[in-house]
């Protein structure tokens, strides 16, 4: 018997989980349309690429709407099982609330762990896919590998500063160099060159002067050719794009907060994306937590209530999200209390929910 009331439970919820997320696809894809139709006319996009950005985009509106749409699911599953007293005729019948639940919650957990996957190994691909199609086919950026950059500022190591006034990424030649090395505060070394350029895995330094400063003193030494061996920089570290949160999964995100590490730069942004990257797919079990017990009660009003609640209860989470988001960035807030905070106050309301509604 057991099984066939957790068929019947989950068959229902696994279809209204897909109309809301298909409503939810519909209503963000009209959105964007409407907002950005006159910027693809105006680029002269092919119907082909309108097609293909926004192919590109659902993955994130999947990733993004995916706990609005499991709590309307949820909500709207128990109470039309509550409205029809199919809740009370099994509860009368000596099955427990929690064991009614029960194959929510499962269900809930596996949602949460396949969102994870799908965050980490489609979300940023896709993202990725739709901005280069909009950067370098519609808007017809030029590609970092084959662009050239101007003033140029980027740091090597904890100490050492590059500033370069031109790079050609074609011919990887640096012009108008200077890479000043401190120690604490202070300027210990300047090296200034007409050119730098990417040969045999190194940088070659060309016409150039070496200042080193100790105290009061300065010595300068002249050079023609000049290796750095321990230059971390790469020619892709010239023109690569800083990547937005969305377009990184969570082993980039690591890799790039341990980069910026390794030369002393701040990380507490980037240690809260790396956070909110495993905090928002267990939302999809939080929002079944706190709405299953509360949508089993029956109630006057019906779907329309239980729509309400699932507006109310998404549009606070986010908000809190949001909110843990900023005092995390801030420093006000520790990075993983700042990624968890909207979880751990709606864990909180919805073991009361759960506790406190009747077995």
């Amino acid at each position: 018997m057991f099984r066939f009331l957790d068929q019947y439970i989950l068959r229902q919820f696994l279809i209204n989980l897909l109309i809301a997320v298909i409503t939810w696809i519909i209503i963000f894809l009209v959105v964007d349309i409407i907002e950005n139709i006159s910027d693809f006319i105006d680029n002269g996009a092919s119907v082909s690429q309108f097609a293909q950005y926004y192919l590109y985009y659902i993955p994130y509106i999947i990733s993004l709407t995916l706990p609005v749409a499991v709590l309307l699911s949820v909500l709207f599953t128990m109470s039309m099982f509550a409205n029809h007293n199919e809740v009370v005729a099994q509860l009368s019948s000596g099955i427990s609330l929690y064991r009614i639940l029960l194959p929510l919650f499962l269900m809930g957990l596996l949602i949460s762990t396949g969102a994870g996957f799908f965050n980490e190994w489609v979300v940023p691909r896709a993202n990725e896919m739709r901005f280069n199609l909009k950067r370098y086919e519609i808007k017809g950026h030029t590609p970092p590998s084959s662009k050239s950059r101007s003033n140029l500022f980027r740091q090597d190591t904890g100490n050492r500063r590059f500033a370069i006034k031109y790079y050609n990424g074609e011919t990887q030649t640096a012009k108008g160099v200077s890479i000043q090395t401190f120690r604490g505060r202070n300027l210990v070394e300047r090296i200034d060159a007409s050119r730098m350029i990417w040969k045999e895995k190194h940088w070659l330094l060309k016409e150039g002067s070496v200042r080193r400063f100790k105290g009061q003193t300065e010595k300068l030494y002249q050079f023609t050719d000049s290796t750095i061996a321990d230059i971390r920089l790469q020619p892709k570290d010239m023109l690569e794009l800083q990547k937005k949160p969305e377009e990184m999964s969570y082993s980039e995100l690591n890799y790039f907060i341990k980069e910026i590490r390794s030369v002393g730069g701040e990380v507490r942004k980037w240690l809260v994306e790396r956070h909110l990257k495993i905090a928002m797919p267990f939302a999809n079990f939080i929002v079944i937590l706190l709405g299953a017990p509360l949508a089993s009660r029956r109630r006057r009003g019906g779907m329309g209530v239980n729509f309400g609640i699932s507006l109310l209860v998404s549009f606070t989470y986010f908000i809190i999200i949001r909110f843990g988001q900023v005092l995390g960035h801030q420093g006000k807030m520790d990075p993983l209390l700042g990624a968890w905070l909207g979880n751990l106050i709606f864990i909180v309301l919805g073991l009361y929910s759960l506790l406190s509604v009747r077995k």
